[in-house]
């Protein structure tokens, strides 16, 4: 039966490879996709991995706490998205694993201690490849001295911007006029001075009211410090507090004038006789007239009954401005999974606590196959084409709880019938509790009561066993969205649900799209990889280092040819793939390029960029 398989897939290669000869409409290109020089090794992905270690501020106490780090592409702001959300455990730490675009350069970190702009290319604060942020990195000061003899319990690198995780949800400025719209001030001796907890800025005496006053530029009002014969002052403000509350003290702050200006912002707790228990600590001394935003964060200590908020600054010359003083606290935690409600986005879910995504929370990315493996193939990469963009579910622990998969088949360059599963790395068909949104219309798939597949060592989920039962030809025929001349069928979305036994360790099954295979004609055995991904168990490895295939097990080497070409491609955004009997590297002009040189020149290759396409061989539809 395996001979009488064996040939009929040839003789379906042969005269597909004959249907999709190319025309002499089309311009020649430099090269043929076989005539390319792969180096040994590359798998042809688009994405690189990277390790980011938060290490939080010592003066947050995290044995409960288990805050949000947030990991997006650029600034919200800017058309940032979201990509990954990670608890704070129990040692001030957080490591998250991110998956992204080989192209990206930045990434923006946003945690209840501040936000960073960081490069992900190399750099001192990386090592081995992973992204370092410590918020425990000390600065030194000369005013104001320490408060009866301490130390300063947290300082943080200035390069770390505020704090935006809450100022997106729902919370209590716990300051009055923290905007200074309203022109009160008050004044008191020095900052260690008793003050009132009455929602007054008070003003020190080194400072006086001429030289720190409420200042309007245009129709905005702020805080504005002028330079005074002592150099140096604060304006503070009391709020109430208790032992273990976590508060946040975040202020916009901009400088000009001397290079030698300073501003720290301070959060100084207080016992019941007004005296300070402890402070803690930021500082900036930014003079470029650009407004900046600082946080700093602490858990207040035992004996605590109010907090003094303190503005300070050591001025040379110019003015240093503050503007929207935001002070936040205590955490709220419904279901007391220790994160906070406002950054849990299950709060009133013990299990549940973040959401986890790949390409990023709004976009898709798209996996291309050619069927014919062992065969070769024609090299359009449209034969499926499928965009899928993933959701996992953590718990407080960043273990994972669930996820969801949204896909759809895009389009079908294929005469051939096939399926298309998932295997998920690091698990097993136990660890699944459940299994839902697969479409199974043939009989050649067998499955677990959980809906997994049956026979695998790891778990596996087939999501469809025929690609035409997702997507038919109104015309009648064979292929769908990949010829200029036919109409356009809109895809459907579907969503799959794969929920877990037990929470398992995010790190555990890999990123997505996991590892996907197309199963090429209902014929089980056949299954068709990314590059350098491995069968699952059910697959025929008797396939392997035949025909066109190159794949090697002992070497590592699966799902490419001797000139290390695939037969499927995985792209981080949604792919414009080639229209029918056009070799990718016609469509794409940098994609020659950028295999050749192992992935270093033209990481970007699938972009709309002048140069990158020739846009006539490209699928579009009206």
């Amino acid at each position: 039966m395996k001979k009488i398989h064996l040939l009929l897939i040839a003789i379906s290669c042969m005269m597909f490879v004959i249907s999709c000869n190319k025309t002499t409409e089309n311009p020649v290109p430099i090269k043929i996709i076989e005539q390319l020089i792969i180096p040994d090794g590359f798998t042809f992905e688009s994405t690189m991995e990277k390790e980011i270690t938060i290490i939080m501020p010592a003066s947050v106490d995290f044995t409960t706490l288990r805050s949000r780090v947030n990991v997006y592409t650029d600034y919200p702001l800017h058309g940032g998205t979201l990509l990954s959300s990670a608890a704070v455990v129990e040692n001030g730490m957080s490591a998250i694993r991110v998956k992204v675009p080989s192209s990206l350069q930045q990434l923006y970190i946003e945690t209840l201690a501040g936000n960073v702009l960081v490069s992900i290319l190399p750099t001192q604060t990386q090592k081995e490849g992973g992204i370092i942020i410590d918020f425990n990195e000390p600065i030194s000061f000369t005013e104001p001295a320490p408060i009866d003899g301490l130390k300063s319990n947290l300082v943080n690198n200035s390069d770390i911007q505020g704090l935006r995780l809450k100022q997106a949800n729902s919370f209590v400025n716990l300051v009055q006029n923290g905007d200074f719209s309203v022109n009160i001030f008050g004044t008191m001796s020095d900052w260690p001075s008793p003050m009132v907890a009455d929602g007054k800025w008070y003003i020190t005496s080194t400072l006086g009211v001429n030289y720190a006053r409420q200042y309007v530029q245009g129709s905005e009002k702020m805080l504005r410090k002028t330079s005074s014969p002592a150099r140096y002052g604060g304006v503070a403000q009391l709020v109430a507090a208790s032992p273990g509350d976590l508060i946040t003290f975040t202020s916009d702050i901009r400088s000009t004038g001397n290079a030698s200006n300073i501003s720290w912002l301070f959060l100084i707790p207080r016992n019941a006789a007004g005296q300070s228990i402890s402070f803690y600590s930021i500082q900036t001394n930014n003079t470029s007239n650009v407004w900046l935003t600082k946080t700093i964060a602490a858990t207040m200590p035992a004996g605590t009954v109010s907090v003094q908020i303190l503005l300070w600054s050591h001025i040379y010359g110019g003015a240093i401005d503050y503007d929207n003083v935001i002070v936040t606290g205590p955490v709220n935690d419904s279901d007391d999974d220790g994160v906070d409600n406002d950054l849990d986005e299950y709060p009133d879910d013990a299990t549940r606590a973040f959401n986890v995504y790949y390409p990023n929370a709004t976009d898709f990315g798209s996996l291309a196959y050619e069927d014919l493996w062992p065969g070769k193939g024609d090299y359009d990469f449209n034969d499926l084409v499928l965009d899928y963009r993933l959701k996992q579910v953590l718990n407080a622990n960043n273990k994972l709880v669930e996820f969801f998969l949204d896909y759809s088949v895009r389009a079908i360059g294929a005469e051939l019938e096939n399926g298309f599963g998932i295997e998920i790395p690091g698990t097993t068909s136990s660890s699944i509790s459940s299994v839902t949104g697969t479409h199974l219309t043939e009989d050649y798939i067998n499955l677990n009561s959980n809906g997994t597949e049956a026979g695998q060592d790891r778990a596996v989920v087939i999501l469809f066993d025929n690609a035409f039962s997702m997507m038919t030809n109104p015309g009648g025929g064979f292929g769908v969205n990949v010829s200029l001349d036919a109409s356009w069928v809109e895809p459907t979305m579907y969503q799959l649900y794969v929920s877990f036994a037990q929470p398992v360790l995010l790190q555990s099954t890999g990123f997505a799209p996991f590892n996907p295979f197309l199963i090429v004609n209902k014929v089980r055995g056949v299954e068709v990889h990314l590059p350098g991904k491995t069968p699952t168990n059910l697959a025929d490895v008797t396939l392997l280092g035949t025909w066109f295939d190159d794949s090697d097990p002992l070497s590592g080497k699966y799902y490419q040819s001797v000139s290390n070409l695939p037969w499927a491609i995985d792209v981080p955004v949604k792919f414009d793939y080639a229209v029918e009997k056009n070799e990718i590297i016609e469509a794409h002009l940098k994609f020659g390029a950028w295999a050749e040189s192992g992935g270093v020149l033209f990481n970007d290759w699938y972009k709309e960029l002048s140069g990158y396409r020739n846009a006539n061989l490209i699928y579009t539809h009206d």
